[in-house]
């Protein structure tokens, strides 16, 4: 079999020679695949003086030499990357047949179905070599391993300088049969106009020269691949006639490419000026940091002298006034002592008749001085200080007020000129027109904090159960992750869903709706909120908010107007520590408040704010969902140790039973008539339903359908209202049996979302994490709340 040009079959070519006729050693014909070639080169030096011209000049600027094995190049082949290298040292590198890497710059090339012989070569290292093996002697045989012979010819197909050894070979081995060989003479003969007359074999059709130029491929081709390759549809010219202009071509296009590279300098200039921009940007942002930090930590100094001048007025004045109201009681005892021995030396030295004379007299006075005496127990009460500290508040607002990290397109953003500082009392000053609503407003959360689901975290030894007071998302892609199940046994039959019940997945068409209200920012003021926990909505449509962070209850109309509200940091009567969930008794109008952790209590208030009773502080543990049946008990469903309790307004225990086994993460509940509690579940992915006694009684929506509940009510027509936060805010509606009746979803996504409470509008009020309440309608039947 022929092989392929380029390639050197030497050792079975010499099997068909003589040896002693070539005179040549076995091992220096391999030459062409030897790992080692040191044929001697021309120094730099010589290449310089071989030619004073320009040409000559043009071409000692061009490496003889290639960078793998540091010897003049064996068959130069070209890779994409436009770097040269002897094809035997990319052999030795090449490991797929596919491709090679480039050893300088790493860029694959890819190869044709001829391997490394299918390259491109290197015509003009070719030619620089040629030119100096012509005006100089010093060139040596690049296709045998000799380093003595000097190279007296030139094969064009192998793209080799010939030693007269190598000469012979190429005379009498059969595998170089065909190639195209010149002496020096030869090639002196025409070294005039070398590059224009000079022959080149059509590398497909190896008889024949390119003489035509493909102007459809854009590639020079002989005469054959007109008949054949080139022969229908192709445009092609004479080489001698369409040469020049295609070379004009390419010379704009190393024109261009110059250009590109010079604009590409510019550019890349133009990195390292914005790499020293962003460095002073670092360092100012830096210094803006410190100083922010310092501005701070000015205010805070200012607000703590603020608050001890203010103790210290509070404190002299109730010292003053302890002063006073210690002088009147000395007076007091002075007048008391003073009468008793008067009525004494009176009573010893004086006969009846003079001492009832003064009886009246003595009545009054004593009279006057007992009456006189102050409550003391009750008096001394005032003069308690204290001094409310709002940590959560204080961390919520530095994380929002402090400032935030900007970059790339956010900084083309106009910036908002801050307002004028407001107390933390909400006194804001309102001479220059600043209204309270905007003097704690956050700016966007999102740009902010791209990466965080909430404000704060606590550390990370926190107790777990304190993790709700430390305002820690307990919610994470609607699945509320602060939860674990008491029981690891849980009933399999609770989560197997009824396709008698509802379609599949696939199967369910929600209708779309819009919110028509929203309401409520960030921040302490009034219709403001920092984690609007719970909602609920009382006979006359207020939506009663839990704003816990703030420990407060806010009320609002139906329209989303602030009304009023009610409850301050503490544990005494009357405040609030963490308020969590609300629910409104319909007949009397009392809202009754939940509170997590700490206190895990129920507190009462009448409908315009004002503390009635509290209680349960001593039973529950993890208070979550909170209803009132049509008798006016509380229901409550706790968390963590899925237990449901029932109480009477005066907080008497009525029942209480465990469910640890049919739930796992409850957080919402809702009663009907009939004695049946409906608790939606987080983790189950449904509702589950339970008479008074604890006995469970069925399951209601499942997985696909109802994923990852957040609230469950009823409406006026006794439908099942599941409320969830999967992907976008989504209602299914049941029948109190389980049958689907309908779903819908919002036309927009929500944030993690608190909790829901239904109008008797077909409204319904959802509470959100991004301190906003909207409120969607639903169908325009009436509905009771949640």
């Amino acid at each position: 079999m022929k092989p392929r040009p380029g390639e050197y079959p030497y050792e079975t070519g010499l099997n068909q020679l003589n040896m002693s006729m070539l005179e040549v050693d076995r091992c220096n014909v391999l030459g062409a695949r030897d790992s080692n070639m040191s044929s001697p080169t021309p120094s730099s030096d010589t290449l310089t003086t071989a030619s004073n011209s320009s040409d000559s000049e043009m071409e000692a600027a061009v490496n003889t030499k290639c960078s793998l094995c540091n010897e003049t190049y064996t068959i130069p082949k070209v890779l994409t990357c436009f770097h040269t290298f002897c094809q035997p040292c990319l052999e030795k590198l090449q490991v797929s047949a596919e491709k090679i890497s480039c050893p300088e710059c790493h860029q694959d090339t890819y190869l044709t179905p001829q391997g490394l012989t299918g390259l491109m070569s290197d015509y003009a290292v070719s030619n620089i070599l040629e030119s100096f093996a012509l005006e100089s002697s010093a060139l040596h045989c690049t296709g045998c391993k000799s380093k003595d012979m000097s190279a007296v010819a030139r094969c064009f197909d192998c793209a080799n300088f010939l030693c007269s050894n190598c000469v012979m070979a190429h005379q009498f081995m059969h595998c170089f049969e065909g190639h195209r060989v010149m002496t020096m003479g030869e090639l002196q003969g025409s070294k005039d106009d070398v590059k224009s007359e000079k022959a080149i074999n059509c590398p497909r059709h190896k008889n024949d020269t390119l003489k035509y130029f493909c102007k459809t491929c854009s590639v020079p081709i002989c005469k054959e691949c007109t008949y054949m390759e080139h022969s229908r549809g192709h445009e092609y010219q004479f080489m001698s006639e369409i040469g020049g202009k295609q070379i004009e071509d390419m010379r704009h296009t190393a024109e261009d490419a110059k250009l590109k590279a010079g604009e590409l300098r510019g550019a890349a200039k133009g990195i390292e000026h914005t790499s020293n921009r962003l460095q002073v940007h670092y360092h100012k942002a830096q210094n803006d940091i410190n100083d922010t930090h310092n501005f701070y930590i000015a205010m805070l100094e200012e607000r703590k002298q603020e608050s001890l001048k203010e103790l210290d007025e509070i404190f002299n004045g109730k010292k003053v006034s302890l002063s006073t109201l210690a002088q009147k009681m000395h007076e007091n005892i002075d007048r008391l002592y003073q009468g008793c021995d008067f009525l004494d030396k009176l009573l010893k030295h004086a006969n009846s008749t003079e001492i009832l004379l003064f009886k009246n007299f003595i009545d009054q006075c004593f009279h006057n001085l007992l009456n006189s005496v102050p409550d003391i127990n009750n008096q001394l009460n005032m003069f308690d200080i204290e001094f409310v500290s709002n940590f959560q508040a204080i961390q919520t607002g530095i994380r929002n007020t402090f400032g935030y990290v900007r970059q790339g397109n956010e900084l083309l953003q106009p910036i908002t000129k801050p307002q004028p500082i407001a107390r933390p009392n909400g006194m804001a000053p309102t001479s220059n027109g600043l209204s309270n609503s905007h003097i704690f407003e956050a700016p966007n959360l999102t740009k902010q904090y791209p990466s965080t689901n909430n404000l704060f975290y606590p550390a990370a030894d926190t107790n777990p159960y304190e993790k709700w007071s430390s305002g820690l998302d307990i919610f994470h892609n609607g699945i509320d992750v602060f939860s674990t199940s008491s029981d690891p046994i849980i009933d399999l039959t609770s989560k197997l869903i009824n396709t008698n019940l509802y379609p599949p997945k696939s199967q369910i068409k929600r209708q779309k709706m819009i919110y028509h209200c929203k309401f409520g920012e960030f921040g302490v003021l009034e219709g403001q909120f920092t984690e609007p926990s719970g909602v609920a909505v009382n006979a006359q449509n207020d939506i009663i908010v839990a704003d816990t962070n703030n420990h407060r209850i806010q009320i609002f109309d139906k329209e989303g107007r602030f009304k009023f509200q009610f409850g301050e940091c503490g544990k005494r009567d009357g405040q609030l520590l963490y308020p969590n969930r609300v629910a409104v008794v319909k007949t009397s109008g009392d809202i009754i408040v939940t509170e997590r952790s700490p206190t895990h209590q129920i507190q009462i208030f009448n409908q315009y704010g004002q503390f009635v009773r509290k209680f349960g502080a001593n039973i529950l543990q993890h208070p979550r969902g909170v209803t009132v049946d049509n008798k006016g008990r509380i229901v409550i469903v706790e968390c963590k140790v899925m237990r449901v309790l029932i109480f009477d307004q005066y907080g008497n225990v009525l029942n209480k039973f465990g469910c640890s086994k049919h739930l796992e993460f409850p957080n919402g509940v809702v009663v009907n008539d009939k004695e049946e509690i409906f608790i939606s579940d987080n983790r189950a992915h449904c509702v589950k339903v339970f008479n008074y006694q604890g006995v469970f009684l069925r399951q209601i929506g499942g997985e696909g359908i109802t994923n990852y509940p957040i609230g469950v009510g009823i409406n006026s027509a006794g439908e099942i209202l599941v409320a969830d936060n999967h992907n976008n805010f989504n209602l299914t509606i049941f029948t109190q049996d389980g049958h689907l009746i309908n779903a819908l979803e919002s036309k927009v996504k929500h944030a993690q979302c608190f909790d829901v409470s239904l109008m008797d509008d077909g409204s319904v009020v959802l509470a959100s994490k991004d301190y906003r309440l909207y409120i969607y309608r639903y169908a325009q039947v009436p509905s009771l709340g949640l």
